[in-house]
């Protein structure tokens, strides 16, 4: 039923482009018990369901008899209270929430980030970097004393210091152990937003300005940019170093008879065999040491830069044409050699464009979905701020570290600290909203932790507003939740009345059946089977075992299960009831039992074998479950329909749709 459900709602995906107006040129179309409907509601309807891109269309009069049906499917569902049932509101919540995100988003902002992220995604920045940590919330002292730190070290790099050096002597990245604070070569996507936007905007050979992360304070020196080599398709054979298992083993044995293997002689010795002519794909089955490609070849998944380790990325994309492969070469894995197979340049933007949006870091989404939109609601509602709004939260005692802190230490919380759109925001709805928040948190610097809260509290308060805004400020907003809410009303209802229905109500299936029987009936059929082979040698073997079949107590089976017993391609069987036409091969022989000889046909040979011929009769219910319940399913719903008409008389202003162009 999720499929059926889904095309509910397909007209109401094609536009978000409605006019809705009620002025004399838009008269009521429809009047049914205390309801009515304007002709620019019909119209809107209607024109969406028969764009241009709609292959079947319908004339507005054509179209008015399903919406009629529609809306008095609708009214019934509302009379009946399903509108108010939890499950109902809350996926209609769930959609209103989906199609309101384009409106709580800045589509300029969001727009340029994407494009910008292309242009990136088109080279590749390699770069070394210094991390100072410091977590988020840390306090004005620890924030001053990171601050001053980073910017002493990065004074040094100015002025000549050897980088990988200080990267060694000061970074707090883990991997500088391994790296000297080399990073290697990436692309955009790959980094937290303001790391990716310094690394792209430093030019090459010089030092960014200090970059303040979630991790802490970074300095990245650009050492290198390149096109962007977009991603490749590789396979490669492995040969491991010896395993401290299987050194320890050896060491145990005391004895030569357990002699460790020679890692870079095997895999020269591999590499003699594919310059031979042994097929690349043969040697990583029978020697690779990778055991989760060596089956297929050795093939890996597609990968772009930086999701390897180096040296196997650049001997990779140094290849210049598919089917081309590598000299052994070594990496802290082993030995390998790869085989190129498929090269992948950036696509085009339309192409990335989902993909790109999909994969944006959380600072660069943030920057369109709360930033941009808050400071444009901010001038449009005429946000304003009392002047020192927050001291007395600044100033709270231990009483604001108790978890079941709630309020206490704020004198007056009916103090208005801000207002927008004649909404006023006190100290109360401030406190509430702390208290909501992680009360493990509170023993942090108190000036930053408020006003971090603050600003998420400002941010949440006027988008919420403004959600609650949406149908006022948008009338097509408000149309396309009208059509949802009408949707899932009708699934709803539909799926009550006529789609359940029909599959619990047998006694009514039954009786649809008996009252309808001359509908489902068969025509003369024949019971038979159908021996199929390529070879007329086939077919004669098979045509003299079935003639003995029955005298020999042999089932069809047994006869297939003979003729393949050297090649499992000698014979295909089909058995069943045929009707004329089902079977080209029943069809060119006599309807009478017993076995035929062989029939050749699109050089295909069969043998048939009439079982019994079966008089015209009536089609049993399991036989056309399928079909009866779909046609149950109708009855059901023209009936449905007929009781709705008589319960909403409606009247129609036919003569009002002359307005609408076709």
């Amino acid at each position: 039923m999720k499929f059926v459900k889904s095309l509910l709602f397909v007209a109401t995906s094609l536009s978000l482009n409605v006019a809705i107006g009620q002025n004399d040129k838009d008269p009521i179309l429809l009047k049914f018990s205390d309801d009515t409907v304007r002709l620019s509601e019909f119209r809107t309807v209607y024109e969406k369901n028969n764009s241009s891109n709609q292959i079947a269309k319908s004339s507005p009069e054509e179209y008015l008899d399903l919406y009629v049906n529609f809306k008095l499917k609708v009214k019934q569902a509302i009379e009946l209270r399903l509108d108010t049932n939890p499950v109902f509101i809350q996926e209609l919540n769930g959609y209103r929430s989906q199609l309101a995100q384009p409106y709580l988003t800045d589509e300029k902002t969001k727009d340029r980030l994407k494009r910008e992220t292309y242009e990136r995604l088109k080279s590749e920045v390699r770069a070394s970097h210094i991390l100072i940590r410091l977590e988020e919330s840390a306090s004005a002292a620890d924030t001053l004393k990171a601050y001053n730190k980073i910017k002493k070290i990065r004074d040094q790099a100015v002025k000549g210091a050897d980088f990988s050096e200080l990267a060694i002597a000061n970074s707090e990245d883990p991997s500088v152990k391994n790296n000297q604070g080399d990073l290697g070569f990436f692309t955009a996507m790959f980094m937290v937003y303001p790391f990716e936007k310094a690394a792209y905007e430093t030019p090459v050979g010089k030092v960014s300005k200090i970059v303040r992360t979630s991790y802490g304070y970074h300095i990245i020196n650009v050492t290198d940019k390149r096109v962007a080599r977009g991603e490749i398709k590789v396979a490669h054979i492995l040969v491991r170093f010896n395993t401290n298992a299987e050194i320890e083993a050896s060491k145990a044995a005391g004895s030569k008879e357990i002699a460790l293997k020679d890692p870079e002689k095997k895999i020269n010795e591999i590499y003699e065999k594919l310059e031979s002519g042994t097929s690349f794909e043969e040697l990583a089955r029978l020697y690779s040491e990778d055991k989760k490609t060596a089956n297929q070849g050795g093939e890996l998944p597609k990968f772009g830069t930086g999701k390897m380790i180096q040296p196997f990325e650049d001997y990779a994309f140094e290849l210049k044409e598919d089917g081309a492969y590598s000299k052994p070469f070594k990496t802290q894995f082993g030995y390998h050699i790869v085989k190129r197979l498929e090269l992948y340049p950036t696509k085009s933007f339309e192409e990335m464009e989902g993909k790109i949006e999909k994969n944006m870091s959380r600072d660069a989404k943030k920057l369109y979905t709360t930033d941009a939109v808050v400071a444009r609601l901010k001038k449009e509602y005429d946000f304003k701020e009392q002047k020192n709004n927050l001291t007395p939260f600044f100033n709270l005692g231990k009483e604001f570290e108790d978890k079941n802190w709630s309020g206490s230490g704020i004198k007056n919380p009916s103090a208005v600290i801000a207002t927008y759109a004649n909404q006023r925001i006190t100290n109360q709805l401030f406190i509430d909203f702390l208290v909501k928040r992680t009360a493990d948190y509170r023993q942090m610097d108190r000036k930053i932790l408020i006003t971090k809260h603050y600003n998420d509290f400002i941010n949440e308060t006027i988008l919420a507003f403004e959600d609650t805004q949406l149908e006022r400020k948008y009338p097509e907003f408000k149309a396309l939740v009208k059509e949802y809410h009408d949707g899932i009303l009708l699934f709803e209802l539909t799926e009550q009345m006529v789609w359940n229905k029909a599959i619990v109500d047998t006694t009514g299936l039954e009786a649809f059946y008996d009252k309808n029987i001359n509908r489902y009936q068969w025509p003369k059929r024949v019971e038979a089977n159908v021996y199929l082979s390529n070879t007329e040698k086939i077919a004669m073997q098979t045509y003299k075992l079935v003639k003995k079949r029955k005298k020999k107590g042999l089932t069809p089976l047994d006869i297939q299960s003979e003729v393949n017993k050297t090649s499992q391609l000698n014979l295909e069987l089909e058995e069943g009831k045929f009707v004329e036409g089902a079977n080209k091969y029943i069809d060119k022989s006599s309807w009478v039992l017993g076995v035929k000889k062989p029939i050749v046909i699109d050089e295909k040979y069969g043998v048939v074998e009439v079982v019994n011929v079966l008089a015209p009769g009536p089609k049993t219910i399991k036989e056309i479950r399928g079909q009866i319940t779909s046609d149950y399913q109708d009855f059901l719903e023209e009936e449905w329909v007929k009781s709705l008409q008589e319960k909403y008389p409606v009247e129609i202003n036919r003569a009002s749709l002359k307005l609408i162009k076709e």
